[in-house]
């Protein structure tokens, strides 16, 4: 599963019951009366190195992380989680960026926030778990994988893992990963399913000696979503671009990066998601907030 850090002052995700047995976190999304239960914070790309001075592409990636941070734990209506979409670590998922990144966050806990975390080629899942070992399930649902699912009032929110190999740019998802997921859809297909992982879908195969930039399974991967019409939207991030598309009836949300740009002009931040009965609202909060894009809202709505 990935990696949640829980609130101190709530429960919201549970560890017992069937669900520990089979190794499977389920979130259900209850909150206090200082939050809404429906609302997440959407991260992605933090990119956070061993020394919090480290700087690339002109961004010190920690300090953006810890602006985030405190814009979350300021906020009046608490969210009901914080999900960071892969790539928490610099390059190669070093123990000291965990570290680094444990510190950013962990202000959050006593705010009131969860924190969920997937995989991304720059991750590791060893040294996560040491920094964040709490969080360590005592069985893995998918081998060598981690997903979970969050449940909540109006959608399901299934958060899968791309990784394949620490520091290569090609992602994943794998048979076992699939199978599970077309098992766990079909055991919940009453409501919306938002699919979450870190790498971009991609269509056209690689020149012939390149590496596969996004994942080398989407092809698998979307005649599995195409069969379960539940499933309105795959978010996800590493391509460090902010934007939103559609295809074949489901919406393609492009997380911005909390860390640096690869391309100048573009807005670098997070993503306040609102889930409705109908859909979902999402509006962007740029680091910065002179941007163009700042604050822009975009509503996605389910056929």
């Amino acid at each position: 599963m990935p990696i949640h850090v829980q609130a101190l002052t709530r429960r919201g995700f549970l560890a017992g019951g069937a669900a520990a047995v089979a190794g499977l976190a389920v979130g259900r999304g209850a909150i206090g009366a200082e939050g809404d239960a429906n609302r997440f914070a959407l991260l992605s790309d933090t990119h956070i190195p061993s020394r919090p001075e480290t700087e690339a592409r002109g961004v010190n990636m920690t300090r953006n992380l810890q602006r985030v941070v405190g814009q979350l734990i300021a906020l009046e209506r608490k969210p009901a989680g914080v999900i960071v979409n892969g790539d928490c670590a610099y390059l190669k998922g070093l123990p000291e960026d965990y570290a680094n990144f444990a510190s950013c966050v962990g202000p959050m806990a006593g705010a009131g926030l969860d924190l969920h975390v997937t995989m991304g080629n720059h991750d590791d899942r060893g040294p996560l778990y040491d920094a964040l070992v709490m969080q360590e399930p005592d069985r893995a649902v998918v081998e060598s994988k981690h997903v979970s699912v969050i449940e909540s009032e109006h959608a399901n929110l299934f958060l899968l893992d791309t990784l394949t190999e620490v520091d290569v740019v090609t992602g994943e998802l794998g048979r076992e990963q699939l199978g599970w997921l077309a098992g766990e859809l079909d055991r919940r297909g009453e409501k919306p399913a938002v699919l979450f992982a870190h790498h971009n879908p991609q269509f056209t195969p690689p020149e012939e000696g390149a590496r596969w930039s996004g994942i080398r399974d989407t092809e698998a991967f979307f005649e599995l979503i195409a069969a379960r019409p539940q499933v309105k939207a795959y978010v996800y991030g590493h391509t460090h671009r902010w934007s939103i598309g559609k295809r074949d009836g489901l919406y393609l949300v492009n997380l911005p990066p909390v860390a640096y740009l690869f391309e100048e002009g573009l807005p670098n931040g997070w993503v306040d998601a609102q889930l409705g009965p109908g859909g979902m609202v999402l509006e962007l909060r740029a680091m910065d907030p002179g941007h163009p894009q700042d604050g822009q809202g975009v509503a996605l709505e389910w056929a």
